[in-house]
């Protein structure tokens, strides 16, 4: 898969000089803190910063990049990740894509590949991603699954499931999602839900952000990818 994928993004880089109008589509940049809800768990918590950007290749190749720093308080470490989508857009409102990715926290690292998808239907919006994750010969399999409701042009109400299978341990998390729309290029976001793993009780975290978004498009295509994106506080 990664040779497909970085195959694909040369060839997108290459189309310029066929011809093909190359444009920044969308951007995003946006800032998110999230903590574990238990007073005795408060310490454990991760603000992140983070920005994607778009380039189209024609109407429907397109090849998104992603980075983001990211604070765990819990272990008082940062960690930083990037990530490369290549995007093929189908008729009416859907992509899929491939991506390959790293995150990178205590000098360790953690390389990603992975498949996905979003659309919309209506005043349903989703996105799914499966990813396979390699820490140092340590394999693991990820399965994220979103959707949103546009209750009306400001208010948007959704929820997220992911869950995360790495050689024998397993943890999975479940939450409720709230965008508001302060103006058309900036959202404030919401997130409570639990959070559950081999050998750990069931934890309750909630999350807040603030999102700005620049394009025609309102943004860009897909969200965040990684180990660090799928936990909610460390």
């Amino acid at each position: 898969m990664q040779k497909l994928l970085l195959l694909s993004i040369g060839a997108a880089l290459a189309l310029p000089q066929t011809g093909l109008a190359t444009e920044v589509t969308g951007a995003e940049i946006g800032l998110s803190y999230s903590t574990l809800a238990d007073g005795n768990a408060r310490d454990v918590n991760k603000t992140t910063l983070g920005g994607a950007i778009e380039l189209g290749f024609g109407p429907q190749f397109s090849v998104q990049g992603d980075i983001a720093t990211r604070y765990f308080d819990g272990i008082d470490e940062t960690g930083k990740n990037a990530t490369a989508h290549a995007i093929y857009h189908l008729p009416g409102d859907m992509a899929v894509g491939a991506f390959i990715g790293k995150d990178w926290l205590d000098g360790q690292s953690v390389e990603y590949t992975g498949l996905e998808t979003a659309g919309a239907m209506g005043q349903i919006s989703y996105e799914a991603a499966f990813t396979h994750m390699d820490a140092d010969g340590t394999h693991g399999n990820q399965l994220g699954l979103q959707a949103n409701y546009a209750l009306n042009p400001q208010l948007d109400l959704g929820g997220r499931f992911d869950t995360l299978h790495a050689e024998g341990d397993d943890m999975s998390r479940l939450s409720a999602t709230a965008g508001y729309r302060i103006n058309p290029g900036t959202m404030l976001t919401g997130e409570l839900g639990f959070v559950d793993g081999d050998g750990m009780d069931a934890e309750s975290f909630v999350g807040i952000g603030l999102k700005a978004t620049f394009g025609a498009t309102g943004g860009v295509t897909f969200g965040g990818r990684g180990l660090q994106e799928f936990l909610p506080g460390l």
